[in-house]
């Protein structure tokens, strides 16, 4: 849509310039254009894959992306915190990552999509590093899940090499939790090929709307 992408290039200067206020206005007129969900699938998606591209080709610097994604992180979360569930919930999701890997815009985006399916989410991700206590970390994640009995888990991995903690983690929730759903997911899963990870375990699809359809 014309409109949509005019827009998404005002939202992409005024959040290369910090213009924090602008650029909450300029979200919420592609909210109002185009629907809260496709304004994260889409709209946040091109920002900030455009603004990674920028950072990659030298274009921007490290402070400056921090300084982009912190904003549009604030955006995300005013947003979610909009959303009212009413009626019954459909369930309990849990939304984590692997030790080590602290990317989490991506959790925030999936928790208002599932708040706007009427799930209760309790997101856990965040930075977990612990140093040399890998094992430690990945059992408190797993501990916490377990304890909490969700209906279904989402573990995204933003970075690669971070895939081996999180599939250790998937692993043992699949064998605690037999009626869960434990969906592996995020940028960093894009080398799993099907068939690669134990059965039992789902590997989200690279259409986000498309995975959450399934649930």
């Amino acid at each position: 849509m014309k409109k949509q992408k005019e827009l998404e290039k005002i939202l992409s200067r005024c959040l290369l310039t910090g213009d924090e206020d602008m650029a909450f206005e300029k979200s919420d007129e592609l909210i109002d254009l185009v629907g809260l969900q496709r304004f994260y699938v889409e709209s946040i998606t091109n920002v900030m894959s455009e603004t990674g591209q920028m950072w990659y080709d030298g274009e921007i610097g490290i402070a400056q992306e921090h300084m982009i994604t912190n904003i549009v992180r604030k955006i995300v979360q005013v947003n979610n915190d909009k959303i009212e569930t009413k009626g019954l919930i459909e369930g309990l999701a849990v939304i984590c990552n692997p030790e080590g890997d602290d990317h989490n815009m991506s959790n925030l985006v999936l928790e208002g999509l599932l708040k706007i399916r009427k799930y209760r989410v309790t997101n856990i991700g965040g930075n977990w590093y612990m140093g040399e206590k890998t094992k430690a970390t990945n059992k408190a994640i797993v501990d916490f899940v377990i304890h909490a009995r969700p209906d279904v888990v989402f573990i995204s991995v933003t970075i690669a090499r971070y895939l081996f903690n999180a599939k250790i983690i998937a692993k043992e929730l699949l064998k605690a939790l037999e009626d869960t759903q434990i969906y592996l997911g995020g940028l960093g899963t894009q080398g799993v090929v099907k068939g690669e990870l134990q059965e039992g375990i789902i590997l989200a699809d690279k259409d986000t709307l498309e995975t959450l359809n399934k649930v």
